[in-house]
């Protein structure tokens, strides 16, 4: 299940940025040049966020709660 949710935030980083690009491919002076930048460049890190978790390294994030739980 964790693979799936990894795989949909890296789509969803994916999807952020192409939105980025077709803004800066439509070369409307209405969306400032700011936005279109922070379009691409959150998307690539929501990406990278999800590249990582779907690799495993950020494991320990979704088990702290429940090493929390079980300490007593």
């Amino acid at each position: 299940m964790r693979k799936y949710i990894w795989s949909a935030i890296v789509l969803l980083g994916l999807l952020i940025a192409r939105l980025g690009f077709a803004a800066l491919n439509l070369s409307d002076p209405a969306m400032p040049e700011l936005t279109v930048t922070l379009l691409i460049t959150g998307g690539m890190l929501v990406g990278l966020v999800g590249a990582t978790g779907l690799l495993g390294m950020l494991d320990w994030f979704a088990h702290a709660p429940v090493e929390r739980r079980h300490r007593r």
